[in-house]
């Protein structure tokens, strides 16, 4: 009789140890799971910076070879210009500096009147000049993931 519990206590004990050993390989499972698609985000991640840099050296060193670049960016940039120059010939012809805030004022609102395209070319520019597309890029991830996530919900 003793043999008999015993085997049933065995057969009991053997079934919580290979649950409990289940549960241990499924915690083992999700946590592989989580760190192979964190590493597959960060290797995403590096190989965009990286390939960007590359972009941006390259055209860097392409802009040697063209006016294309300039003649665009001093077009685009011909409105900027204009806005900060304004002010200082206008207070010199009125012989007003101390309006010479006002006149800032006025000069720089000017530029919202400007087509919306106008802003997202002279942004884009300004991102290719100073060469920024590892950071836009994070940007617009960043903006992009907040944007699906709002629209989920």
């Amino acid at each position: 009789m003793w043999k008999i519990f015993g085997s049933i206590i065995g057969i009991g004990g053997n079934f919580f140890k290979n649950k409990a050993k289940l549960k241990e390989l499924k915690q083992i499972q999700s946590h592989e799971i989580i760190k192979a698609q964190t590493m597959a985000v960060v290797d995403r991640i590096m190989n965009n910076t990286e390939s960007d840099n590359q972009i941006d050296l390259i055209t860097a060193r392409n802009k040697k070879y063209t006016w294309k670049d300039e003649i665009v960016t001093y077009l685009f940039l011909t409105p900027v210009f204009i806005a900060a120059i304004t002010p200082f010939i206008m207070a010199y012809e009125t012989s007003k500096w101390g309006s010479l805030n006002e006149y800032t004022k006025q000069s720089w609102q000017s530029l919202n009147e400007l087509p919306d395209w106008y802003m997202y070319v002279l942004f884009a520019v300004v991102v290719d000049v100073l060469g920024f597309r590892s950071f836009m890029r994070k940007l617009i991830e960043k903006y992009t993931s907040k944007w699906s996530v709002k629209n989920i919900t």
